[in-house]
Parts: C-alpha cells; sequence; structure tokens
C-alpha cells in the first residue's frame, strides 16, 4: 500500500506525476521542504515515551493536520519513532521512542 509523502496517509489518488501525494492540500505543503524539516525537528526534541500527538500539538501550537503528518513521517518514512497499534496515527494515539 502507498502512503503520501506528506501526510503519509494511505493513497487511493494520486494527485501528483513525480511524488506520492493524496490531495491537493498535499501538494502545496510538500513543496516547502524547510518547514517540514523544522517541524520534524521540534516534535524530535520535545519527544518523551507515550506522549500523545494531542500532547505534541499542545506544546508546539502549529496546524494540527502539519503535525499529525510530521509524527507520520517519522514513524512510517524515517522509522525513528514507533506505535503500539496497527490503526492510523490520529490525534489520540501514543508515540514511542523505542519499539517495545
Amino acid at each position: 500500500m502507498q502512503r503520501c509523502d506528506y501526510c503519509g496517509r494511505s493513497v487511493y489518488k494520486n494527485v501528483s506525476g513525480t511524488y506520492v501525494l493524496c490531495s491537493s492540500k498535499c501538494k502545496k505543503k510538500h513543496k516547502n521542504r524547510i518547514y517540514m524539516s523544522d517541524l520534524e525537528q521540534k516534535i524530535l526534541s520535545l519527544m518523551a515515551d507515550g506522549i500523545t500527538v494531542t500532547e505534541i500539538d499542545l506544546i508546539v501550537e502549529d496546524d494540527k493536520f502539519d503535525i499529525v503528518s510530521a509524527v507520520r513521517r517519522l514513524v512510517y518514512f524515517d522509522k525513528i519513532l514507533f506505535k503500539k497499534t496497527r490503526t492510523e496515527i490520529n490525534l489520540l494515539t501514543r508515540i514511542f521512542t523505542k519499539r517495545k
């Protein structure tokens, strides 16, 4: 199953010829690589075991879609962070730094 290069969701319809992107919103935001890497660094700097995405959102105070997308990229593509459940990552998902 393919995942969107920006938000990490499952792709049912690809809207880009070059990248695997799921929507026009992701296509617009995918161009800003500096913002993406800065947000991922902010999230990694405040990581603690068992923190939820909602708790990350309260600390970072950025767009929720961007925060969830950054966490998904760190889990699915970079494999730096881990989750215990087999469901999609949402605001209530607990994120861990070590695989248990």
